[in-house]
């Protein structure tokens, strides 16, 4: 996977420079999450509209 310099810059300032890897993946995890939340809100929204 290729990154552009100044997220991996970013990443190994938070990380000391070593395990920014990790951070990464941490940070994608919570938009996978947080992209999930908002559809299964979205979809819970419009069940409501339609039986309202």
């Amino acid at each position: 996977m290729m990154l552009d310099q100044d997220i991996i810059n970013y990443y190994k300032g938070l990380a000391g420079g070593r395990g920014y890897q990790t951070l990464i993946n941490q940070a994608l995890r919570e938009a996978m999450a947080a992209h999930d939340l908002k559809e299964t809100l979205r979809e819970l929204i419009r069940e409501e509209l339609v039986h309202h």
